[in-house]
């Protein structure tokens, strides 16, 4: 079953401890379920989204997309 995720995907151990959050538009596949289960046998904790650019350096899906800053709202604005 392999595409692109269309909502972010936590995958759990049989404990139920995770393993990784995956996020919208990451390309899953078994390859790379192999790996990021090879990886958290390695670590031995849950993988952070840093394990997750390392293992998979090309997907854009891990580069955060910056938020540009209009000024049009206020602090104020928030606080309620």
């Amino acid at each position: 079953m392999a595409g692109k995720l269309i909502e972010p995907k936590v995958i759990t151990d049989f404990n139920n401890k995770p393993v990784a959050m995956l996020p919208t538009g990451f390309y899953f596949d078994d390859n790379r379920w192999e790996a990021i289960w090879a990886e958290y046998d390695i670590k031995g904790e849950s993988l952070t989204m840093q394990d997750l650019k390392r293992l998979f350096p090309d997907d854009e899906s891990l580069t955060a997309v910056s938020v540009r800053r209009t000024g049009s709202q206020l602090g104020k604005d928030f606080k309620k």
